[in-house]
């Protein structure tokens, strides 16, 4: 069964479906690869993204290219890019060859993009979302079924595109009522981007119900922030049965602030085997909760070797506890860098240890400013005016602000000593 699978690994040969799948529950990365790309071409495409999923968790490259030319079908550059640019950066020739496309298509894509185009495109995030034009001929050209939902809805965007209303009229009312749940998600997603969430919501609910996976997350994001957590998590536990990995973070958070820990931290896991940085910080958050130091700051080192920004300042803040103020400096700085608040007092903390006050008033004062370094000023020929800094630092320490607290605390002398 072995060289069965890798014939179709490395060559596309035949294999079996349940010859695939008996190898890949036995743990074969292949061979998950080699099924979940099977299951993609018969239109199982939520278990095809679960299995190719676990196959990338297992640092099986090819499934990370097939995940992210899954997303760029769908017209979703930017997480396309993720996905190829990592396995790029080994030398792979295939994600090389598809990080050139999905960059040069999101090029195109953004030079012919005009605010008064007559037909928006349908799209995964509205950020980079394809041209109407660009979309609706890789339907028509991936569908050769002229009664195919894709297809009416490719030939809507086109004849408004042209100025044939009628024609749009009539193809769009085929598509929407054909209840295929990517063309709802795609209608759920213009209204989205067009009316906001409150008049979306219809449509989003239609998209979901019909069992569309980020339309069922969108749901139990927007259910959650309005405060009825029991649909909010109907609908993320409908998305992460389907595999998609935003949820199994989302239903995390949701558990943990129920107190469910353990369901909490069953999700993070899953998050983190899915390959989501975001899941690795929230596991940290728990096992701080749950008093396991050890467990947080490595699960924090990890979350900020991929760069995820709370991660840099939690991460930073062990390593200050350690004694080792420039490391956590130098992570805090990382944070302060991208607008992180906690991370711009931090780093002001810092730098204040070792007098550099003048630096650090200037990042206090930027604290609710966008991401970037503070514009340089003219060094201060007395020194740093800690007085100034204590000043500026009362006033959130007063209404509250931990971080601020612990900042003059250490400027009064409160604080850990000097390393």
């Amino acid at each position: 069964m072995d060289d069965l699978v890798e014939a179709a690994y490395q060559q596309g040969a035949p294999i079996a479906e349940d010859l695939a799948r008996q190898a890949a529950e036995a743990g074969n990365v292949k061979a998950m690869t080699v099924y979940g790309i099977g299951l993609g071409n018969r239109g199982a495409m939520a278990e095809a993204e679960e299995w190719l999923q676990r196959a990338r968790s297992a640092g099986d490259p090819m499934a990370s290219v097939v995940l992210g030319t899954i997303r760029l079908d769908r017209g979703d550059h930017a997480e396309a890019e993720r996905y190829f640019r990592p396995v790029a950066e080994t030398g792979n020739a295939m994600a090389r060859q598809a990080l050139e496309e999905t960059r040069a298509l999101r090029a195109a894509a953004d030079r012919e993009r005009t605010p008064a185009a007559p037909a928006p495109a349908p799209a995964a995030t509205p950020d980079h979302a394809p041209t109407a034009v660009e979309w609706a001929a890789r339907q028509l050209l991936r569908n050769t079924d002229d009664s195919h939902p894709h297809v009416h809805m490719a030939m809507a965007v086109l004849s408004a595109h042209e100025g044939n209303w009628n024609s749009a009229r009539t193809y769009f009312a085929a598509a929407r009522a054909s209840g295929d749940p990517e063309v709802l998600h795609w209608i759920s997603q213009m209204h989205l981007a067009q009316d906001g969430p409150e008049r979306a919501l219809p449509h989003i609910r239609l998209a979901a119900d019909a069992g569309h996976p980020a339309a069922q997350h969108t749901m139990g994001a927007l259910l959650a922030e309005a405060g009825d957590t029991g649909e909010a998590e109907r609908y993320y536990r409908l998305a992460v049965a389907a595999g998609h990995v935003d949820s199994y973070v989302n239903l995390g958070v949701l558990l943990r602030e129920r107190g469910d820990l353990d369901g909490a931290e069953t999700y993070y896991r899953k998050a983190i085997d899915a390959g989501d940085a975001g899941g690795m910080n929230n596991l940290g958050n728990l096992l701080r909760r749950r008093g396991d130091m050890a467990g947080a700051a490595e699960w924090w080192r990890r979350a900020a070797d991929a760069g995820v920004v709370d991660a840099l300042v939690s991460s930073g803040a062990v390593l200050a506890e350690r004694g080792d103020w420039a490391a956590a400096e130098k992570l805090w700085r990382r944070a302060a860098e991208q607008g992180h608040a906690a991370g711009k007092l931090n780093l002001a903390t810092a730098l204040m240890r070792r007098g550099e006050g003048a630096e650090a008033e200037r990042w206090l004062r930027t604290v609710d400013a966008p991401a970037g370094p503070p514009e340089p000023a003219a060094p201060e020929p007395d020194g740093p005016d800690l007085a100034a800094v204590a000043d500026w630092l009362s006033g959130p320490a007063r209404a509250g602000d931990d971080d601020a607290r612990a900042a003059l605390d250490l400027l009064d002398g409160k604080g850990p000593e000097a390393g």
